[in-house]
């Protein structure tokens, strides 16, 4: 059972997980990879485990940051306030910078193999700075919040599942489903492909308020 505290940490990790997966990039490059009709689904799950590699190395780096800092206090937390705002203002520039760019092009299919699409991971989750930007408060949050043993691991790997949804949600679509997850996951393609420029900025917008409401909220307890 989980007490209050429990909680309100889940309560204030959800809405920067659910950012942190808002990744198109990574979205489109798993649907290529299921399109591909030879090794599809091995390949698309090669992708997950580049994804999920740095994913992790981003918890360890970020859990270790954190364990620096001070722990939590009821009442203002400046701290908190800080960090939030800092966030907040590197995710107001990455929208400006995402809608200055030219729009991506489409992702090619890699080429055979599965290194390829393992390394492909790696670098796509590696320069997802909107996830990164937004992994790290939620990781701050979880740290100072006092928790030990596998009271830290559990938000934790909730975080990180949550964070890599774009990851392995499509090839466990195709494993439950088939042909027709396929079909479904082709008709989310084309809706996301040409907009993922604007769903990346309207992320990071939308993220950027929730962070300075909540600094203005930990600055003023």
């Amino acid at each position: 059972m989980l007490s209050p505290a429990e909680i309100g940490l889940y309560g204030r990790l959800l809405p920067l997980a659910i950012g942190a997966a808002m990744s198109p990039m990574v979205l489109v490059f798993q649907l290529l990879n299921l399109t591909n009709s030879r090794w599809a689904l091995t390949r698309s799950v090669a992708c997950l485990v580049g994804c999920t590699a740095v994913v992790l190395l981003w918890l360890l780096c970020a859990g270790w940051i954190s364990s620096l800092l001070p722990q939590a206090d009821a009442g203002p937390d400046p701290t908190a306030a800080a960090f939030d705002a800092v966030f907040a203002l590197l995710l107001a520039g990455l929208a400006v910078r995402i809608l200055s760019q030219t729009p991506p092009s489409t992702p090619r299919p890699a080429p055979p193999g599965l290194w390829t699409p393992a390394l492909g991971g790696l670098v796509l989750m590696g320069c997802n700075l909107t996830s990164l930007v937004l992994f790290l408060p939620a990781i701050q949050d979880i740290t100072r919040a006092g928790l030990q043993g596998t009271a830290w691991w559990y938000p934790a790997l909730a975080l990180v599942v949550i964070t890599l949804l774009p990851a392995w949600l499509p090839p466990l679509v195709v494993l439950l489903l088939g042909h027709q997850g396929r079909a479904w996951l082709q008709r989310l393609s084309v809706w996301v492909v040409p907009r993922q420029r604007l769903i990346n900025a309207g992320v990071s917008i939308l993220l950027a308020i929730v962070l300075c409401f909540r600094a203005v909220m930990r600055a003023g307890g």
